[in-house]
């Protein structure tokens, strides 16, 4: 218990004093704080090279808010943690190999992401309206459900690139293909997402829909259906 409380009781002090506390995030090899620890104040792209990859099994965020991925390099699917204890960490629990903060002085860029290159990124969001929790890709994701986040997205968000989101895992089942922007609901594919994967730069097929207006639409159309 004084383990986990001594960060806590730190952030809260430093929070109240008013001064500059750099970002800074601590984690443990087992559930509940527990195990080996090491904390970062600042972008860590490989734990391999601390021993610790694949290995934290829960956190705590003393300030600032964290970018948590499963690759190394900031890849893979990715989430955000908040200022706060998290006994376990869920789907990333025993995942983590690269982690960085996305506030303040080590601010992520992603500018490269809004156009042509091979990091493309979209990102599925738990609750609407880009709500609750979250999960990013950034390639090929043939199964969501060993990341916990299968039958889960309820709205996207695409930074670039064209990508397509079906029922069922390795493709199949109903498919859909979205563009670049962002998605507050997913009439159609609301809880049904178990697989996607970005499949060109550019629209592949012809007569390239307008997403915003064709949401909008299948949005307006199921709460007057109901």
């Amino acid at each position: 218990m004084k383990r986990i409380l001594t960060p806590l009781l730190f952030g809260i002090v430093s929070l109240a004093a008013g001064s500059a506390v750099a970002d800074k995030i601590t984690f443990y090899q087992d559930d509940n704080y527990r195990g080996r620890e090491f904390t970062a104040e600042g972008p860590v792209v490989n734990f391999a090279g601390i021993g610790f990859n694949d290995r934290v099994r829960s956190a705590v965020v003393h300030d600032g808010r964290w970018e948590i991925c499963v690759d190394a390099e900031f890849k893979g699917g990715c989430g955000v943690l908040g200022p706060g204890a998290y006994p376990d960490l869920g789907a990333y629990s025993g995942r983590i190999s690269s982690v960085r903060p996305i506030d303040g002085l080590y601010s992520i860029d992603r500018s490269d992401d809004r156009g042509r290159n091979r990091d493309a990124r979209a990102t599925l969001y738990e609750g609407p309206n880009l709500s609750g929790r979250s999960y990013a890709l950034t390639g090929i994701m043939p199964n969501l459900d060993r990341t916990g986040f299968n039958d889960r997205a309820s709205s996207l968000r695409i930074e670039s690139g064209y990508w397509i989101f079906c029922s069922d895992s390795d493709f199949r089942g109903e498919c859909r293909t979205f563009g670049p922007g962002t998605y507050a609901s997913l009439p159609g594919m609301n809880n049904v997402i178990s697989s996607g994967r970005r499949i060109s730069n550019d629209y592949p097929y012809r007569d390239k829909p307008d997403w915003a207006r064709d949401s909008l639409s299948q949005s307006w159309n199921t709460q007057n259906r109901n």
